[in-house]
């Protein structure tokens, strides 16, 4: 038996909207998981420029000494990122502490004002080193 012909008419026209309403929380959550992506890939990439900078500063400390600049304000890939160096010597003078902090503002962020803490949105990683004060060529004799 034949369900009557008024019985169907409409039903094609509900199950294309369901069809198109499932479709579309799916593209919004794969947009979502692109979006989260690109964010996480800037953040690390800004991240390993920091590291990158602050690897620099250490190595130019440690081989150049105090006329290495003490601070600098650096723009990569449209990134500003202020690097500080500070060396400390310790109460016996045999040894200095070194330390470099570099910060950035996010991509799209304005930067914090000079002093203040790294907010949100903002990077920033503090590296220790230490160094002797004593010249390494120092007590060695030419043969």
């Amino acid at each position: 038996m034949k369900p009557p012909a008024g019985a169907q008419k409409g039903m094609a026209l509900v199950d294309a909207l369901i069809a198109s309403a499932v479709l579309g929380i799916g593209l919004a959550g794969t947009t979502q998981l692109a979006l989260k992506t690109f964010q996480s890939a800037t953040d690390n990439r800004q991240h390993t420029v920091a590291h990158l900078l602050a690897q620099e500063a250490m190595d130019c400390w440690q081989a150049q000494g105090k006329s290495c600049p003490v601070q600098d304000d650096i723009l990569i890939h449209g990134i500003r990122y202020q690097r500080k160096m500070l060396s400390t010597p310790r109460p016996d003078g045999l040894v200095i502490d070194l330390q470099v902090s570099v910060t950035w503002a996010g991509a799209g962020e304005l930067p914090q004002p000079s002093g203040t803490r790294a907010g949100v949105g903002q990077g920033h990683i503090l590296w220790h080193s230490s160094a002797s004060a004593i010249p390494l060529w120092l007590g060695v004799s030419s043969p």
